[in-house]
């Protein structure tokens, strides 16, 4: 693949991949989580709670990063837009959070995310 063709192709990734904030604020993380996550995920973001078929997810750390690739790009798409570390959709009860999420109050989410450990 030439040059041009990469540089395109990057170009084209990074516009369909949400955008992050940088750094994000844990603490004000922590309020957004509180009110928007806790409810399937549990304050400690533990998960396992049944939704229907569906079990929330684990969301704390590490395991949350190794399995979304420590990037933080891919932990804001599952935020955002409800797909998975390999771009397949997540269960339907994980609300797609574009609409209400700015890309900062999803960096903080993030952000306070890290501070969560299994």
């Amino acid at each position: 693949m030439n040059r041009t063709a990469v540089s395109g192709f990057l170009l084209c990734f990074a516009a369909a991949a949400p955008a992050v904030a940088q750094g994000g604020d844990p603490v004000a993380g922590k309020a957004l989580f509180t009110t928007n996550c806790s409810f399937c995920h549990l304050a400690s973001g533990a998960g396992g709670v049944h939704v229907g078929s569906s079990v929330s997810a684990d969301l704390r750390a590490p395991g949350l990063e190794t399995t979304y690739k420590n990037s933080d790009t891919l932990l804001a798409r599952a935020i955002l837009q409800g797909l998975d570390e390999t771009g397949q959709p997540l269960d339907s009860p994980m609300p797609r959070w574009q609409s209400s999420l700015t890309a900062a109050q999803t960096a903080d989410i993030i952000a306070y995310l890290k501070t969560l450990h299994s």
